[in-house]
């Protein structure tokens, strides 16, 4: 929220497609729900949307919010609809699926507005990179935007399976399969008791298990903690599928479903 006198400007970010870590999407009614309140509250949506193109779910993509204010019109509880405009700031990016070191993207949204952000970047950073800039468009320009897309489909089609046929066996670990993105986000289930004296969901760290025992195995992933505001423990983990092949993704799930199973033992004895 942002304050200036007796002005209040409340802006409201929102990830549409594969929310980092978990992966998930929000449903079309969930955005209708948001698209209602920014409306009745007058705030604006800001809408980072850098998983656009890794978008690999079989249920069909929900549209997104910028698209999402034309088509759903103001003003229909009057009996007056009108479509509405500037509701909504879009934020595309080719860093996930050209380079992460391009560090380029784009924005849409009312003119007023992307004026002022054009100002505002000039004077931070100038802008991205004469050179990157060229590289994206040479690219992009040769490839077409229906073979970049499908470039980009073919590679990710499939997301987390590799991670999900892994986690299966033995009952080591409890998700929901990712529906874009490039993270697969899991719960380990290094506790098997359910006994009074077992630790609670909050007791139960996947950290410790991440730094000692998993490292000692050769495999590494992000504990769930750095993504909790409060930092509290959580038996949750973050994997990243972007950069191995599925060859690499297998051994590395079998490495981490084998430390599992070691520090089940230990706890066991």
């Amino acid at each position: 929220m942002a304050r200036r006198g007796q002005t209040c400007c409340i802006l409201s970010l929102w990830v549409s497609y594969g929310c980092n870590p978990t992966g998930m999407t929000a449903s079309l009614e969930r955005r209708k729900e948001v698209l209602r309140l920014a409306r009745q509250y007058n705030f604006i949506i800001l809408e980072d949307d850098p998983y656009y193109y890794l978008y690999y779910s079989k249920a069909t993509r929900p549209v997104s919010y910028f698209a999402l204010k034309v088509t759903e019109p103001c003003g229909e509880e009057t009996g007056k609809a009108y479509a509405e405009v500037g509701r909504v700031l879009r934020f595309d990016s080719l860093s996930k699926v050209l380079s992460a070191g391009l560090r380029i993207g784009f924005a849409s949204g009312p003119e007023a507005i992307l004026r002022r952000v054009d100002m505002l970047t000039a004077n931070a950073n100038l802008q991205v990179s004469s050179l990157t800039q060229l590289i994206a468009f040479r690219l992009l320009d040769s490839w077409g935007y229906d073979k970049f897309f499908l470039h980009t489909r073919n590679k990710w089609l499939g997301g987390g399976a590799p991670e999900e046929g892994e986690c299966d066996e033995g009952r080591l670990a409890e998700w929901v399969s990712p529906e874009a993105g490039m993270f697969f986000w899991f719960k380990l289930l290094v506790e098997t008791s359910t006994g009074p004296s077992s630790p609670s969901l909050e007791e139960q760290d996947s950290r410790t298990l991440i730094e000692t025992h998993a490292f000692a195995n050769g495999v590494l992933a992000l504990p769930g903690t750095v993504f909790l505001p409060n930092g509290s423990k959580t038996p949750y983990v973050r994997a990243s599928f972007s950069l191995l092949d599925e060859n690499q993704v297998i051994e590395a799930m079998k490495r981490l479903r084998k430390t599992v199973l070691e520090v089940r033992n230990l706890g066991s004895k």
